[in-house]
């Protein structure tokens, strides 16, 4: 049995907090009152209009249920175009969260294969490297090191994230890891340790480039597996979604219209 929600697109800039509201997808809402609000949010005639770079989102959170399908639809336009070439950048998918209310990322849920280690020194706080037996699957530039890593993948979503990975190098016999901040925590030698992917959202509708016509983007996501980020499937531990979209990412000149946003749940 299929629910429709017809959502109509107007949003307020994507913020940590927020209270969990909707145990269910959303019923039918057809007024941007019904969405956060942003001065660079309008609505005409059932069109929204973004101006600006913005991330939008759905003001109520839903419960996820892995056996189901959930079908994100919606159709965008950009206008305001300064010359025939210029695209607006659209990126649109889902927010998810756990049972703890707090926001996932792909850092807590999508680790690097083969990367799991021990490290071999104390690393006091404030410093800036990481000394671990072996780095030598790691990659490079948008990893993170996560602590209390477990190889049957139990410690996910791992919420240890130690830092954003900016080399790694072999020295003694030993890999020496290099962060882009310092330490929050000091890290004892013994400690398991394994890297992780950085990255957006659940882009479950596509990333699309946007021009004077319309055109449609659409993507469904159902099941649940641990070690994964990506819009097909939801990641473990997720509990709670809402729907996220990236407008204007390219251009913060542009205006993007939307029309005709639904989520459909069979």
């Amino acid at each position: 049995m299929k629910s429709v929600v017809k959502m109509m697109v107007g949003a307020a800039l994507l913020t940590a907090c927020g209270t969990l509201f909707a145990q269910e997808p959303p019923t039918a809402l057809n007024s941007a009152a019904d969405w956060n609000k942003n001065a660079n949010v309008t609505d005409v005639d059932g069109v929204i209009n973004v101006k600006k770079n913005n991330i939008i989102l759905f003001s109520k959170k839903f419960d996820i249920d892995p056996a189901k399908k959930y079908t994100l639809k919606f159709s965008c336009r950009a206008v305001n175009m300064e010359k025939d070439g210029d695209r607006s950048q659209i990126y649109a998918g889902f927010n998810v969260f756990d049972k703890n209310g707090r926001t996932l990322n792909c850092f807590n849920c999508l680790p690097v294969p083969n990367t799991m280690t021990e490290v071999v020194e104390d690393a006091p706080k404030g410093a800036k490297t990481i000394k671990v037996k072996d780095a030598s699957k790691f990659k490079k530039p948008y990893g993170t090191i996560n602590a209390g890593a477990k190889a049957d993948l139990s410690d996910l979503p791992n919420f240890n994230m130690l830092g954003n990975v900016t080399d790694f190098v072999q020295k003694d016999g030993v890999w020496e890891v290099s962060l882009q901040y310092p330490l929050r925590v000091p890290v004892k030698a013994g400690t398991a340790v394994r890297e992780h992917l950085r990255g957006g959202y659940l882009y479950t509708a596509g990333i699309k480039s946007a021009g004077k016509d319309w055109i449609t983007m659409s993507g469904t996501i159902t099941g649940m597996k641990n070690g994964t980020w990506t819009g097909r499937v939801w990641p473990g531990g997720a509990v709670k979604a809402q729907v996220v979209i990236l407008v204007n990412w390219n251009n913060k000149k542009l205006e993007t219209q939307f029309k005709d946003v639904s989520l459909t749940v069979e």
